[in-house]
């Protein structure tokens, strides 16, 4: 099997407790790395970069597993075989679900995407150790969803948070090897299983049934959040940030609330914070330029914002 593999162009390593495939095609490029963490807790890394529409149909017998599925860019639309259902990811969507028996699904990405997605596969018990004796909203609607008997996929959709992009980033971007890489890619994945299920325990929905907004519109939401996240240092005015997303200004206040659940600029403080903490536990820059980084003329206004977000000041965070 895994010389038919490499005949079609596929390549395979498997080094420690990871496993790395990569396909190149005159269509694009596919590639995905699993990272065994811990019994009952594996990690993956997705990305495809197609020149052409690209569908794979996948046929698995799956023990019962919870699933968060973390859209870092592009989108695909994945249909679920033998019902009508299917599962259509945009950028910095979060999809947790529960799968178990044997399932049939098409995962269609659009030519002329680069699609990233990382993915956490969980065991139940696992879950079920982690929340321990108390059981939060979210802990229930989980085990709610493990409790049904039917063979077959559900899941629930929230935005990515500021919070959940910098670890995914980190994930990405993770510098280490060996039992150091295991043991940080680890420490993210629980961190990213902890913010996720923060946001279940909300009770929010995606958007709002009553939403006027079209998927136009939520694309070019994430166009304005992809391009305040590429100004930290300098983010457009409101206006210019309409402008250049393609949107009025009115529809990008009232769709980035329902998308985001927050304001544009209350998105923007939020991430700078994370970034700010982010920057600051690698110790690489001062205070001073940390908070210029992130977009802070005035080290004192940074200060305060931080300690007021993350009650201990940049300089104590740095000196941890």
């Amino acid at each position: 099997m895994l010389e038919e593999l490499q005949q079609q162009g596929m390549s395979y390593r498997s080094q420690g407790n990871e496993i790395s495939w990569e396909l190149h095609q005159p269509f694009g490029k596919w590639s995905s790395r699993s990272v065994h963490l811990r019994d009952e807790l594996d990690l993956s890394m997705t990305e495809w970069d197609v020149q052409e529409d690209f569908r794979i149909l996948v046929d698995t017998q799956m023990q019962p597993l919870f699933g968060f599925s973390f859209c870092v860019s592009g989108g695909c639309r994945v249909r679920i075989l033998d019902s009508e259902t299917e599962l259509i990811t945009h950028s910095n969507q979060a999809q947790t679900g529960f799968f178990q028996g044997d399932i049939k699904t098409i995962t269609e990405v659009a030519a002329g995407q680069k699609v990233s997605l990382v993915q956490l596969l969980i065991d139940p018990h696992f879950l079920e150790t982690l929340a321990a004796e108390s059981l939060d909203h979210s802990e229930r609607s989980l085990n709610q969803m493990f409790s049904s008997t039917q063979t077959g996929f559900q899941w629930l959709t929230r935005e990515i948070t500021p919070a959940m992009a910098i670890a995914l980033h980190q994930i990405l971007q993770c510098p280490y090897c060996g039992l150091t890489k295991r043991l940080y890619l680890e420490s993210k994945a629980l961190e990213l299983i902890a913010l996720q299920l923060a946001k279940l325990n909300e009770r929010q929905p995606y958007l709002p049934s009553s939403t006027s907004l079209k998927p136009d519109d939520i694309d070019r939401i994430h166009v304005a959040r992809d391009i305040l996240i590429c100004h930290l240092d300098n983010p457009p005015s409101l206006l210019s940030l309409a402008k250049q997303s393609g949107i009025n200004s009115f529809k990008l206040k009232q769709g980035f609330r329902q998308v985001f659940n927050t304001t544009v600029f209350g998105y923007l403080h939020a991430y700078r914070m994370e970034e700010a903490r982010r920057l600051l536990g690698l110790g690489d820059l001062s205070v001073t330029q940390v908070a210029q980084t992130v977009g802070y003329a005035h080290p004192g206004k940074f200060a305060a914002a931080f300690k007021k977000k993350f009650g201990i000041t940049p300089k104590a965070m740095k000196s941890s």
